[in-house]
C-alpha cells in the first residue's frame, strides 16, 4: 500500500488501523516534495476488503495560525484542503498483478467524530457522531458523497526516506490534584506528545484537556501566557458509551494537563503517549561523578536528551508547545552535532538538508525556516550555516557523503549570494539576529539592549563566511570540485585579513565580548603573536567580568565549552557548565526545569519568547560531553579512524563515563582518578583504529579491542 495523504492521515484495512506510525506524513514544503509511505498490507486483506482512510490537516491545510498578530501570518504559505492519493498493488502466485488506486469511484463524507484538528490549538473529537464500523465491509456508505478529483500539489511525490513518527514511550502520572470540578495532573517531566484516556461522559457532556509546560504560583492553574495564541486543548464531547480515545492529529508540549468535565479520574485512566520520530539511543551513555558525588552534568544532559527528542517532528523543531513549532536552523548549526551523540539523527538530518536545499531562492538566499513554511529570507549567514554544518556532521559522524554531495552546489551558491549581495568586498556587511538571546541586563527582558553585551553583527556575519569557506575548501576536492578549493582558500585568506584590520585591536575584537573573541580563537583567525592576548582577555571577560558565568547567546556558546578544554581551561569550562546561579544550564535545572529552556532567564523573561522547551542554547555542550569529557571524536568520516582525548585536567571531575554506537560499533571511554592515579578503561570497534591521548602525553595506536591503562 503506497499513500500519501495531506495534511496528515491514518490509514484502516479492514477496521484495522495500518502500521503504528502517527502524525504521518513528515512535513516538507509541500510545493517542492510531498511524501508517500509504504505499508505492507498482505495480513489484512480478506476475501472482500475495505480501505478506509481519515485525513487531518496537519501543516498543509493550516486553519488557525496567528503568531504574533498578523506580522508572521504574511510569511506563512498556505497549500489547500485535506487530499490524498493512495495505490494498493496486489501481486498474486501466478505472477500477474492488480492495483486499487485513489479516483472518483471512492466515497467520502465530512462528518464523522473528529471536528476539527489544528496542530497549535488541538483537537475536538464528538463521540456522538461516530461511525463505528465505518472501515469495515458491513457499513453502509450510501449517504456519503463520490470523491472528487482534485489538483495534485506541486511537490514531486517521493518515498519517505526519514522513519514516520512514533509513540516511543507511554507514561502514568506523577501526581493528580483535584481543585473543585477539576484536576492538575502532573507527568513530572516536560515533554511533547498527547494524552490518551478512558472516558465515560454523558451524550452531550464535554471533557476539556488543557496542555502547559508551567504552573502559575500556587500550582492549581496552568500557566499559558507563554504558549501566545495557542490555544493547546483537547475536546472530548460524550455519546454515553465508555471509550479510550487520544487525539489523532495533534500533539501537545506540556507537563501538566488540567482536565474539566470529568467526576472522577483515577491514574489508571490516563496515559502520556510521548511522539518523535524513532531515533536509537542504544550505547549513547553518558555519566560523571565529582569527588563529592554525582554532577548535575547529569541532570542537564538527561533534560537536554529530553528536549531534543521532543523537537523531532519530522523535522528538527524550536519547540514543541507555543504557536511556532518552527525547523528555524540557527538553532542547530552545531546543535545537530551535540544530538547525533545523543541518538541516531541520521535520516533525520539527511532529510531536512533536502529541505534547506529545496527552500533556496534562484539568486542563491536559503530561508531561515525549512521546510519554508514561514518566508524568512533575510540573507544572513549564521542561521543557513546549518546546511553545510549538517551536511559536515553527516559525514563526520555516519560516513555519509551523499549529503554534501547533494547540497554542494547549494551551499557554493548560497556563498555566491552572500558574497555578491551582503558584502562590500571586504567585510559580509549584514547580519540578521546577532548573538541572539544573550543574557540580559534585566531580568525581564527577551534581548539585551545593553551596548557592551552586543557582538558586532558584521563580525559575526564575517566569520562565519571565512569559516565556511574554510570548510568548502577541505570538501572541494573530495567532492571532485578540485578548483573550487584554491577559490575558496583565497576567500578564506582575503576575509581572514580583512576581519583582523577591522575588528583586532589591543588584544580585543570589536568590543571585546566573549563572542567576539572566542570565533576569531576557536576559528584559528587570530595571528599567532596576538592569540595569548586574545586569550586572556577571554578569560578575563568570563571569569572576572561575569563570575565565571555564561555572557553568550546562540552563537558564542556553539563555540566555547570545546574551545576552552582545548587551550587548557577544561575546570573553567566545567564551572560554566555546573553552575547553578544565573545564567547557566545549572540554574534551569535549580530552578525545576526538566527540559532546556529557550532563554537564560526563562523563568523571568518576556512570556512573549519564554518557551521552556528549546535546545538553541545548548550549543556545543553535548559535544565538549563526548569529545572533551568522554574523549570520543572521529578522525576519519564514520569513526574509521577515532580519537580518544579525554580532558583530564579537569580535578574536580572523579570519573567520566561515555559511548557512542559508531557505524562499525560501539567506542566506549571510562576513566577514574583516584588520588593521583587515573585507570581507563576504553573499547574500540571492529575494523577500525583509534590514536589514545594519555594524561602524560603519550599518544598510543591501537586497534579494535578492549584496552585498560593505568
Amino acid at each position: 500500500m503506497h499513500i500519501s495523504g495531506l495534511g496528515l492521515y491514518t490509514l484502516y484495512i479492514n477496521g484495522k488501523r495500518v502500521g503504528n506510525d502517527v502524525l504521518t506524513p513528515i512535513p516538507t514544503d509541500y510545493r517542492k516534495t510531498v511524501v508517500y509511505n509504504t505499508y505492507d498490507a498482505t495480513e489484512l486483506l480478506d476475501k472482500d476488503n475495505v480501505i478506509g482512510v481519515a485525513l487531518g490537516n496537519g501543516r498543509y491545510s493550516f486553519s488557525v495560525q496567528n503568531v504574533n498578530g498578523d506580522d508572521y501570518l504574511n510569511y506563512f504559505y498556505k497549500f489547500g484542503y485535506p487530499k490524498m492519493l493512495a495505490n494498493l498493488i496486489i501481486e498474486y502466485a501466478d505472477g500477474t498483478a492488480d492495483t486499487v488506486y485513489t479516483d472518483t469511484s471512492w466515497r467520502l463524507t465530512t462528518n464523522g467524530p473528529i471536528r476539527y484538528s489544528n496542530e497549535y490549538n488541538g483537537e475536538m473529537f464528538d463521540a456522538r457522531q461516530s461511525m463505528d464500523g465505518w472501515d469495515t465491509i458491513r457499513f453502509n456508505d450510501d449517504t456519503w458523497m463520490q470523491a472528487q478529483q482534485v489538483p495534485a500539489p506541486d511537490g514531486t511525490l517521493k518515498g519517505n526516506i526519514s522513519p514516520a513518527m512514533q509513540v516511543y514511550a507511554t507514561e502514568r502520572p506523577a501526581q493528580i490534584q483535584r481543585f473543585g470540578n477539576r484536576y492538575i495532573v502532573d507527568f513530572g517531566t516536560n515533554n511533547a506528545g498527547r494524552i490518551r484516556m478512558n472516558y465515560h461522559a454523558a451524550s452531550g457532556d464535554t471533557v476539556r484537556i488543557r496542555h502547559a509546560e508551567l504552573l502559575e504560583q500556587g500550582d492549581s492553574t496552568l500557566y499559558v501566557a507563554n504558549l501566545r495564541t495557542a490555544r493547546q486543548t483537547t475536546f472530548y464531547i460524550g455519546d454515553g458509551k465508555q471509550r479510550t480515545w487520544a487525539p489523532e492529529f495533534s500533539y501537545y508540549g506540556f507537563r501538566y494537563v488540567e482536565i474539566a468535565g470529568v467526576e472522577n479520574l483515577n491514574e489508571k485512566d490516563i496515559t502520556r503517549e510521548l511522539i518523535a520520530d524513532p531515533m536509537d539511543d542504544t550505547n549513547t551513555d553518558f555519566y560523571v561523578e565529582e569527588n563529592n558525588g554525582e554532577s548535575l552534568l547529569n541532570t542537564i544532559v538527561a533534560n537536554a536528551r529530553r528536549g531534543v527528542r521532543s523537537n523531532y517532528k519530522g523535522m528538527p523543531t524550536d519547540c514543541p508547545q507555543r504557536d511556532e513549532r518552527m525547523p528555524w536552523l540557527g538553532d542547530r548549526t552545531t546543535g545537530c552535532l551535540g544530538e547525533s551523540y545523543l541518538m541516531n539523527n541520521h535520516s533525520l538530518y539527511a532529510k531536512w538538508t533536502a529541505d534547506i536545499r529545496e527552500s533556496q531562492l534562484p539568486d542563491g538566499n536559503i530561508s531561515d525556516v525549512a521546510p519554508t513554511f514561514w518566508k524568512l529570507y533575510s540573507g544572513n549567514i549564521t542561521w543557513p550555516a546549518a546546511l553545510p554544518f549538517a551536511c559536515d556532521m553527516l559525514y563526520r559522524q555516519y560516513g555519509d557523503l551523499r549529503p554534501m554531495h547533494d547540497n554542494y552546489q547549494s551551499i557554493k551558491r548560497f556563498l555566491a549570494f552572500i558574497r555578491t549581495q551582503r558584502s562590500d568586498g571586504k567585510l559580509i556587511t549584514y547580519d540578521r539576529y546577532g548573538d541572539w538571546c544573550v543574557p540580559p541586563e534585566s531580568p525581564e527582558l527577551i534581548h539585551s539592549q545593553d551596548p557592551a553585551r552586543k557582538t558586532d553583527g558584521l563580525l559575526l556575519a564575517s566569520t562565519y563566511y571565512y569559516y565556511l569557506c574554510r570548510l568548502m575548501q577541505r570538501y572541494a576536492p573530495i567532492i571532485g570540485e578540485h578548483t573550487d578549493a584554491s577559490y575558496y582558500a583565497q576567500e578564506a585568506e582575503k576575509m581572514l585579513k580583512a576581519v583582523n584590520e577591522s575588528f583586532l585591536s589591543n588584544g580585543n575584537y570589536a568590543n571585546g565580548t566573549v563572542t567576539a573573541n572566542l570565533l576569531p580563537l576557536a576559528m584559528q583567525m587570530v595571528p599567532e603573536h596576538e592569540r595569548p592576548f586574545v586569550e586572556n582577555n577571554l578569560l578575563s571577560t568570563i571569569v572576572d567580568k561575569n563570575d565565571t558565568h555564561i555572557s553568550t547567546g546562540v552563537i558564542g556558546i556553539q563555540w566555547l565549552m570545546r574551545y576552552l578544554s582545548d587551550s587548557g581551561h577544561g575546570d573553567i569550562a566545567y564551572q560554566l557548565a555546573t553552575t547553578d546561579t544565573y545564567p547557566g544550564w545549572g540554574y534551569m535545572v535549580r530552578q525545576g526545569a526538566t527540559t532546556i529552556w529557550e532563554l537564560w532567564n526563562g523563568d523571568t523573561g518576556n512570556p512573549h519568547m519564554n518557551s521552556g522547551n528549546h535546545v538553541m542554547l545548548l550549543g556545543d555542550l553535548l559535544i565538549w560531553c563526548y569529545e572533551r569529557l568522554g574523549g570520543i571524536r572521529a578522525e576519519e568520516p564514520g569513526f574509521k579512524r577515532i580519537i580518544l582525548k579525554p580532558d583530564f585536567s579537569i580535578h574536580k571531575l572523579k570519573s567520566v563515563q561515555a559511548s557512542h554506537p559508531s557505524p562499525y560499533g560501539t567506542i566506549r571511554s571510562a576513566w577514574q582518578r583516584t588520588n593521583k592515579q587515573i585507570r581507563w578503561k576504553v573499547t574500540v570497534p571492529p575494523n577500525t583504529t583509534a590514536e589514545l591521548y594519555l594524561p602524560d602525553g603519550e599518544v598510543k595506536e591501537v586497534g579494535s579491542g578492549e584496552y585498560e591503562f593505568v
